[in-house]
Formats: structure tokens, sequence, C-alpha cells
């Protein structure tokens, strides 16, 4: 029998933009209890990762906090990892943004700790081997990722038991594998089962060295946790048990392990990120085969290693939102860069709001990713619009068109960026606009979701149909099967949009579809101009759109010409001219719908209504303090439909509420050759209510 090395770890974060009460519930019933129960056990030794943010909240709302850490750290117990400061997806951001905030986070906790970091932390276990580069750059000596990242390289599983060195460009650092076996023991199952374990290592009479570093949320704030961890004292029964067969298992830090073990060799990790989180980056009409590989497998493990799906950046095609929060941020990455300098004494301030826009939970989404919350995304963008705004009072935004391949598909976007507002205009998918910024306000009013089907959806359905769904808090991992609402009903919402939730989306409905088709999606759409292709040209600082396309018209196709012509107005806003053209030799009777979509903070009443023959739909946003206006020249109906998603998290399946579609409705006749035409206005000012 040889003793067992054990690295106990745990990584403590809250995006930018979360809530401050779930902050303080962190505290209260994870973060706090925790720390203080390791400080009843003054011979365990272990390491914990938090976020810069976090840090900033514990410093301000519990300094006692920083005191009880200060004192394990003295007292030799706690070990501290560094990390990128607002908890970015490193791979996926600029090396200089990379290297900046990991030398941030480390200074930052130099300074409030006297702790120097050598270690850190990779937001969500993803990994690229370009990373090497940069921690070693940024003065990191090691990093923990999952035993998967090994396991794909082709090692057993019985030879991760100890830590490994790689390379790029002959700069090193190490790393240590995560036990995937421990990260599911701990904490649900009963401690034991735990020690058991340790016995089985030990008795394979070879030095084991295992880490288990996982989220500190388990630890008290998912369901069930603070009850079974804390009030059940199973965190307090665990450390005993460590302490009590001391002579089997010893806790140790990682500057430890590598001060006095050797790496168990040289190794160089594929692209990989935590299991799961390669599941939930395929696109969703696959996972349920990959669900299916993955039982048919899970009792080989000589195949398993090689079980797994896709890699992070594939949520970047996955959502069409993701991609454009991402680039948005690369575009003001890049002109920060390119004039740093010019932007004198607010250069770091700039770089400072583009660091938190840089938070990974909005670009994603499994069970913890954030991308359906709308206030994380919104804080996303509040942070990079801060940084631009900044930015363009010193080097002032040119008040012109800009064709730019912004989403990085090898087809141009038409940008418009002025000290008020920025307009993103997608031609060559139905001329839509995609991003609507309103820079007073450090708002994207175009920040909604595509309502989207998920492969979890099928399991929800199925759970419904056989009665097996729950609303308990009852102790759960996120690995188990159990299918728990927040409410009852969900499958009244799963409802899918088969283009994406843009403004000027130009719907041709059939002259039989009602308002109460929109929301189900059940509406007949008779033209190919939503995701249709829009000639452009720029005049006199107007985008002009044209598409020649077609309508399917008592069974056969009716030319017609769309044409409109997007114009910036000084304000907060613009107006678009349409123009419709009869191209055919017949008389047609025609239903357009016009589509705007807007993220507000919040849903209300008016956000589920249709007005009939009006001129004007008006929405105040008391949240955002302002109000938005949309003018028709002719009068119209307008549908009011409110875009809700359903998704899963670790509480549950529940409905979230991502904007509001207000669709101006034009019934109208068109002779042979005759056209039809009318301006839309859309503008916001502080709200007068």
């Amino acid at each position: 029998m040889k003793k067992v090395k054990f690295i106990f770890g745990v990584h403590n974060h809250q995006p930018i933009g979360n809530f401050e009460w779930v902050f303080q519930k962190g505290y209260d019933v994870a973060y706090k209890p925790f720390v203080d129960v390791m400080l009843k056990h003054k011979t365990i030794k272990w390491n914990m990762h938090c976020s810069g943010m976090l840090w900033e909240f514990f410093i301000k709302q519990h300094p006692s906090y920083i005191k009880k850490i200060k004192k394990l750290i003295a007292g030799g117990n706690l070990e501290i990892l560094s990390g990128g400061y607002y908890e970015p997806i490193l791979s996926v951001i600029p090396e200089r943004d990379r290297i900046g905030q990991i030398k941030q986070l480390t200074q930052f906790i130099k300074d409030i700790l006297n702790y120097d970091c050598s270690g850190a932390w990779v937001a969500e276990r993803v990994w690229e081997p370009s990373l090497t580069c940069s921690l070693s750059d940024a003065g990191i000596k090691y990093t923990v990722l999952d035993d998967v990242h090994f396991l794909s390289s082709g090692l057993n599983i019985k030879s991760l038991n100890g830590y490994y060195t790689t390379e790029d460009q002959g700069k090193k650092i190490n790393i240590f594998p995560i036990s995937q076996r421990l990260r599911y023991l701990i904490p649900f199952q009963d401690v034991s089962v735990c020690i058991d374990y340790f016995k089985q290592l030990a008795n394979e009479n070879k030095e084991n060295i295992v880490v288990m570093a996982d989220d500190g949320e388990k630890f008290g704030m998912w369901p069930g946790t603070n009850k079974h961890v804390y009030e059940n004292l199973w965190l307090d029964k665990f450390l005993t048990a460590l302490e009590e067969n001391s002579d089997i298992v010893e806790t140790v830090t990682f500057k430890e392990v590598l001060q006095s073990n050797k790496p168990s060799g040289r190794i160089y990790l594929p692209t990989n990120s935590y299991f799961e989180m390669s599941e939930w980056t395929l696109p969703s009409d696959v996972q349920n085969n990959f669900d299916a590989l993955v039982k048919q497998t899970e009792n080989n493990e000589d195949l398993k290693p090689f079980v797994r799906g896709g890699f992070w950046r594939n949520f970047l095609t996955k959502y069409e939102e993701s991609n454009n929060m991402h680039k948005k941020m690369i575009r003001i990455s890049q002109k920060i860069e390119n004039n740093f300098d010019a932007c004198g004494k607010d250069a770091k301030s700039i770089q400072q709001f583009l660091y938190a826009g840089q938070c990974n939970c909005a670009y994603w989404h499994g069970v913890f990713g954030g991308l359906y919350l709308p206030h994380l995304r919104n804080a996303v963008y509040e942070y990079l619009l801060k940084a631009e705004n900044l930015y363009n009072k010193k080097i002032k935004p040119k008040k012109v068109w800009q064709q730019v391949d912004f989403d990085c598909d090898s087809v141009d976007e038409f940008l418009y960026e002025d000290k008020n507002k920025n307009i993103y205009v997608d031609a060559a998918c139905g001329g839509t606009i995609f991003e609507f910024d309103i820079l007073s306000k450090n708002y994207n009013l175009s920040n909604v979701l595509t309502r989207r089907y998920e492969s979890y959806h099928k399991k929800l359905k199925e759970a419904i149909e056989n009665n097996k769904v729950s609303d308990a808090k009852e102790l759960t991992s996120i690995h188990t099967d159990l299918v728990r609402v927040k409410e009852i009903g969900l499958e009244k919402h799963l409802s899918y949009d088969w283009y994406r939730k843009a403004s000027l989306v130009d719907h041709f409905f059939h002259n039989d579809t009602k308002y109460d088709d929109f929301y189900p999606v059940k509406f007949r759409e008779q033209g190919d101009f939503v995701l249709g292709e829009y000639e452009h040209e720029i005049i006199s600082n107007k985008l002009v759109l044209t598409r020649k396309g077609n309508i399917w018209y008592d069974n056969f196709h009716l030319p017609v010409e769309l044409r409109k012509s997007i114009k910036p107005l000084n304000a907060e806003g613009y107006e678009v001219e349409y123009q419709i053209k009869n191209l055919s030799e017949q008389e047609a009777y025609l239903t357009l719908g016009v589509e705007n979509v807007f993220s507000f903070s919040q849903k209300i009443e008016k956000d589920k209504q249709e007005l009939k023959n009006t001129g004007k739909w008006v929405r105040y946003d008391d949240v955002l303090d302002m109000s938005l206006n949309i003018e028709s020249s002719v009068n119209c109906d307008f549908w009011i439909v409110p875009i809700e998603t359903v998704s899963t998290s670790e509480d549950g399946y529940e409905r979230t509420y991502q904007g509001t579609s207000a669709v101006s409705v034009y019934k109208f006749s068109l002779k042979p050759g005759n056209k039809f035409s009318f301006v839309l206005k859309v503008l916001t000012g502080i709200s007068k209510k």
C-alpha cells in the first residue's frame, strides 16, 4: 500500500451582469460555509480559484472572508490560482488580451492577499494548444484540465497519476489532469464511497496523485446541496475521513507536487474541454445521436476516451447571437490595439471595459452557459459599448456606411457607427438589421435570441407525456436524467423560428394569416425575401437594398421588387423607405409584414397585443428609462408578440423572455407595374410617461 496524494480544489465564479442577490446567495450558501468548514480542519490542504469580479465582491461586501483566506494561506493550508480576470474563454480572445487578463488577476491577488500565483484556471477547461505560449508569457507555471483531455491523446486512465509537461514553440507549462470519477463522486456520493476509492488507489502500490477541482457552487449552491453538504455535514465528514485515513491519503497543493514530484512525461493535448461541454457544442439535431453513442460505449474503457463531441468554437456557429457578441468584442479589441496610444489616459479604462465584455458565460449554452439569459448578454454588450463609447471620445467615428465582413463568413455586412448609435445590416440575408446599439444607454436593442430546437426539448416532451416531471428541490447532480421544471405547461412555448430574429425582416404572409398564428410560427410564408439576398448601394448616406423576388400567389410565382432605403437619423434612430413594385402582368392582393425586434429589459403586458389600423406603436422601458417609437407613414396593423424560449439550467427547465417582435402589417393591392410605398421610423428617447 502506498499513500495517495490528493489535490482538492474549487473554482468559484459569478459572471459579469449577474444579479447582486445571486452573488450574495453564492456567498451565503456556498463560498462562506465552505471556507468555515475548511478552517476547522487545520491539517487539510486545498486549492482555490476565484474570478476577479468575485474577489471584488468579497472585498467590498465581505472583508471578513478575505481575512479568513489570508489565515488559511498563512497556515499553509491554501493555494490560490490565477486565471483570466473576467473568466474569458482564453482561446477565443486575442493573444494580447489573454496575457493582459491573466497578469491582471495575478497582480490583483498579489495586492490583496500578498500571494504569488504560479498556477492558472482555464475557464471551462477549454483548451487549445496555443494557450501554452499565452500562459507561459503571462508567468504561469501550471494549469489544470480534465482527464478526458489526456485520454483523448491516447493515455490510459491508470497512467494519469501525476502531472505532465507540454510546450509550444519551446515555451513550457505543466498540466494536471482532473479526475472525472472524483468530480462525479464529490459531493454527491457517500463519504465512504470516496474513501473506498482512495483505498483502491493506495492498494495499487504505486505513487498516485489525483485531482478533484470543480465548481465551488456544487458545494451549496446547486439544488439540494446546501442541506446535503452543510446541514447534513457531508463536507465536514469528508474532511474528517481524510484526516482519519491519513495513512492512505494525504492532501497536498499543486505547488507541493511540482516541488516533490517529477512530471510523468511530455504531452501534447488536442483541442478539448470537459466532456459535457463537447456535447453541448454539437448541433442540436445530432446531440441525441451522440448521446446514444455515449451510452453504447460507456462501459468500454478502451473506446470511451475517443468518444467526444465538438469543441467550444462551434458555439459561434451554432448560435448567431454568440458569434455576434464575439465578433463585436474582436472588433473593439482591434480598435483598441490600433489606437491604444492615441486613447491616452483613457486607454486602460477602455481596455478594462473590453476585458469585462469578454466574460465567457453569455457566449455559450449548456446546463450552465448563460446565452439564454438576457441579463448576461446585456452585460456583455454593456461593457463592450462602454469601451466603444469611451473610445469614440478619443477617435471620432466616421458617419458613413462601412462595408466590412463583420461576422467573418466571407460575405460583407454594412456598418454605420456614430457617437449616438450603431446600425449593423446583413444585406445577404434578408437585408436585416442585426445590431442596433443605443450608446447613451450602452444597450443593444437587437439583443434577442432566436427560438431554436434544443436536443433536451425531446427529453422534456417525453417527461411531460409520461407525467415524469418535478419541481422539487431535492439533491441532484447535473449528470442525472431527472427532469425538473419551473412551471407547468412549458410545452406550449416550444415554438421554433426558421429565420434569425432581426429587424426589417420582410414577410409576405398568406392573406388568411392571423395575429394568433405568429407566436407559434404557424403562418404561411409566401415570399422568398426573409432569407433572400438583397443587392446594395449607398446613395447620400442611405443604404439602399433591393431584391427582385417572388411571392407564391394563386399557384404561381408572382415577381415582385422590394426596395428599402435605410437612413440613419441624427438622433438615436433610423428611418426606412419601403417600395414594393408588382413586376407581373396581373393585379395582386398582398399582405406584407415588416418585423422589427427589440430586446427590452423585461416583459410587460403591452408585449402581447394586436393594434388595428394605426400609424404608431410606442413602448416604454422603465428600467432603461427609454421610449421606443415605431411610426408608419401609412396606417397598418401592429402585431406585438413576445419572444420566449424554453431552456434548461441547473435549477430545471424554464421559460425566458428574450424580447419583443413588432410586426407592421400592410394589406394592399397592386396592379401590374404599380408601386406601394411607405416610410417606417424607429426612434428612441428618454421616457416621458
